[in-house]
């Protein structure tokens, strides 16, 4: 498979609720065609821990779950970011048939692999590890910090908002930004103006991350900032800049996006789709079911993503752009399967 860029990996996986009662099995990919659940199945299975951890992500908001199989397999992965995403992931959809398989694992008293364990187990039903999860907040390891940030972000307990709010005057970035998105679900706009100082960092994936935040969170007087943003050099901040002028209200780049979508660039490609599964725009759909018959493995997972985010009825949080149609074309696509 074609490698793609380092800038384009970190742009697709640096940033990172109660389960509801009718998640279904994604089922298998066999025979799946046009399925973006079965495709996000594929890339759980394909042996490559950053396709592996961008699908295990987007599962984790997603109305569906992966087959067991695949759960177990990921909450035992050697890779530890895999396996901290698969632990978030039985944590949120509230497995408690697989608490034996956490229980029995044995994990080292450091690192972020711990703390995505802690998580699953309080979300399991045990409230003690909760204080593991609030002690890895104040980490001298900045990773195990971000992780930690993450993770409060996703128990969907208002009573996190303080803690979350101390974050924001974090050293690192990452944790502040990671604090902003998690205040946001919780429904908090207390990071917006962190958000807004972020866009101008002088590493650009930092400055991608914030702008993508400030679509999901920002207001009018925000539009300025985005148009000088869209002229940037690098791509995934221009990228992450139309998305976010798209979330409010710029239907002309939304338009822009989907034709990037047809773009001779990969890179191009990839970034588009994964703004366009931001604006959580239904008609949106069917360009990028086209994606989904891609070659590159890449490519079909970061659209199969894109549409889970604009199908999942958990994502409300993400973008105020909600179509009020379905193209009728995706319905027998998307069928659960029995």
């Amino acid at each position: 498979m074609r490698r793609l860029p380092l800038v384009l990996v970190v742009a697709l996986g640096i940033a990172a609720g109660c389960e509801p009662a009718d998640r279904r099995d994604a089922g298998a990919p066999a025979g799946a065609q046009g399925d973006p659940y079965a495709v996000l199945v594929e890339g759980l299975r394909s042996g490559q821990p950053p396709l592996e951890a961008l699908a295990a992500e987007t599962f984790v908001d997603a109305d569906r779950q992966p087959p067991r199989a695949d759960l177990v397999r990921l909450v035992q992965a050697r890779d530890p970011r895999v396996r901290t995403v698969g632990l978030a992931l039985v944590g949120t959809t509230r497995r408690r048939d697989l608490l034996p398989v956490i229980r029995q694992q044995r994990v080292g008293p450091a690192g972020v692999v711990p703390v995505a364990r802690a998580f699953a187990l309080a979300m399991l039903g045990d409230p003690s590890e909760v204080t593991a999860l609030r002690d890895a907040l104040a980490s001298p390891d900045v990773t195990v910090r971000r992780t930690a940030v993450w993770l409060f972000g996703l128990m969907g307990n208002p009573s996190a908002v303080g803690m979350l709010k101390v974050k924001l005057d974090d050293l690192d970035a990452v944790v502040v930004l990671r604090a902003a998105e998690a205040l946001h679900r919780l429904g908090s706009t207390a990071g917006l103006q962190r958000v807004r100082r972020l866009t101008e960092h002088n590493r650009h994936q930092i400055r991608a991350y914030a702008v993508r935040l400030l679509g999901r969170m920002g207001e009018t007087a925000d539009i300025p900032r985005l148009e000088r943003l869209c002229l940037s050099r690098f791509l995934d901040v221009k990228f992450a800049a139309i998305g976010a002028l798209a979330q409010q209200g710029d239907f002309k780049r939304i338009e822009m996006l989907t034709e990037f979508l047809e773009a001779e660039d990969q890179q191009a490609r990839l970034l588009a789709a994964r703004e366009l599964g931001e604006t959580a725009y239904k008609p949106a759909l069917k360009p990028l079911e086209r994606l989904l018959a891609a070659r590159d493995l890449w490519e079909r997972t970061t659209a199969a993503a894109a549409m889970v985010h604009i199908l999942s009825v958990e994502d409300s949080w993400r973008s105020r752009i909600l179509a009020e149609e379905k193209p009728p074309a995706l319905d027998d696509a998307i069928t659960p399967r029995p």
